[in-house]
């Protein structure tokens, strides 16, 4: 038993590589991933390692989803309720195939209310079943610790604090063998440091979702600490505009596709 987990630990800590399998990488997340900001920096960045310009990456997050399978009373003005990755995870993996998933949970899946023991264990539980799934389905999983709640305003509301503590359970699953990559730390200071320069700058305007210059941010936090984990390159340029426009719209029509191919309950989606 032993051995059989070391050379799974083993397994995960390998780089990939393009001339050992076709890498598939599929994005799964919230609204923050579905919009194309940090995934399509980051997206680039891969593909500026040798043997990964055509690498196959899709980005099928879905607005308002959670890992927990939590949703508020009358959440979307009671028109339907929040989306639950593992109601349509079996199919994504088994449709996409990925080598490797990255997912970033939980700006959702503490409902914006204050910290709770019974929606804890939610998320935790829905991480663990969705790592399990992962890795059953031959694919590395990296997780992504949430996103910042309320750096605009005077002080962290209490919300950001729920969300320090689903970030502190995933890196305690290092020593286990997950990867994880915990970009608010890092991004933290990236803020701070550009509200220092101008003291106009806003993250966020809605407290969660930020904007281009904010994403661009996100995107460079959390390529130091995935490059490394997965044996890439991590001094490498990010697209610039106009490559980035191209690349933003590439990802959406096969993130679109990819969605309807694989199924999700969740309207409005095209």
């Amino acid at each position: 038993m032993l051995r059989a987990c070391l050379l799974l630990l083993a397994w995960c800590c390998l780089p990939l590589r393009a001339d050992q399998e076709e890498t598939r990488i599929l994005i799964l997340g919230d609204n923050l991933a579905y919009i194309g900001g940090w995934t399509v920096y980051v997206e680039s960045a891969i593909r500026a390692q040798k043997g990964l310009a055509r690498a196959v990456i899709v980005n099928a997050a879905l607005p308002g989803e959670t890992s927990s399978g939590l949703s508020e009373a009358g959440h979307a003005g009671g028109a339907f309720p929040r989306p639950d990755v593992h109601e349509r995870l079996a199919r994504a993996l088994e449709l996409f195939k990925p080598t490797l998933v990255l997912a970033c949970y939980g700006g959702n899946d503490g409902l914006y209310l204050p910290a709770d023991p019974d929606r804890t264990r939610a998320f935790r539980e829905g991480q663990l079943r969705l790592h399990v799934a992962c890795v059953r389905a031959g694919a590395k999983v990296v997780h992504l610790t949430p996103p910042l709640f309320g750096m605009d305003l005077p002080k962290p509301p209490p919300y950001d604090g729920v969300l320090d503590g689903y970030a502190q359970w995933l890196v305690a699953q290092r020593p286990a063998g997950w990867l994880v990559v915990d970009a608010r730390p890092g991004l933290r200071e990236a803020i701070a440091a550009a509200k220092r320069a101008d003291p106009h700058f806003v993250f966020a305007k809605d407290n969660l979702n930020p904007g281009p210059e904010g994403h661009y941010q996100m995107a460079v936090a959390i390529w130091g600490q995935l490059a490394p984990m997965l044996g890439w390159k991590t001094e490498v340029p990010m697209a610039e505009p106009a490559k980035w426009r191209i690349l933003q719209q590439s990802s959406i029509l096969l993130r679109d596709a990819w969605l309807a191919k694989i199924g999700h309950k969740r309207p409005g989606i095209p």
